[in-house]
């Protein structure tokens, strides 16, 4: 028993400091796909490789590699700042990283918590 509450204890360690108050609200599935539905201002940016990208990403969803840092930053430095960005990557990782880097330059973000994993566990489309 002593093993088990030794062992949750540090998994809920783990999980606070992956997920710090660092201003970057993380919306499950459905309420991602429901905020951008409703926001007149929503723009999709999925951050990972163009080969992902290829295989299948959220309808819709404009293509900003992360990984590829110098055209990551210029590609943002030509975003209008008055849209709410919708990021996402394949499990949430890049897509949190991309977002700190995006609000850093007073950009309005939200990340999908899971990333495209979770969105076609939900059943929900994607476009080739």
């Amino acid at each position: 028993m002593k093993n088990k509450i030794t062992a949750f204890l540090a998994t809920l360690g783990l999980c606070i400091s992956c997920h710090a108050d660092d201003g970057i609200t993380v919306l499950p599935v459905e309420e991602y796909e429901n905020a951008v539905k409703s926001d007149t201002t929503a723009v999709i940016l999925d951050v990972r490789k163009p080969s992902e990208y290829s295989e299948g990403h959220i309808c819709g969803a404009i293509l900003l590699d992360v990984l590829d840092t110098d055209s990551f930053m210029k590609g943002i430095d030509n975003l209008d700042k008055s849209k709410t960005y919708y990021i996402y990557c394949r499990s949430g990782r890049r897509s949190h990283n991309a977002a700190l880097k995006m609000k850093d330059k007073g950009f309005k973000v939200f990340d999908m918590k899971g990333g495209i994993i979770e969105w076609k566990a939900a059943g929900k489309p994607t476009c080739k």
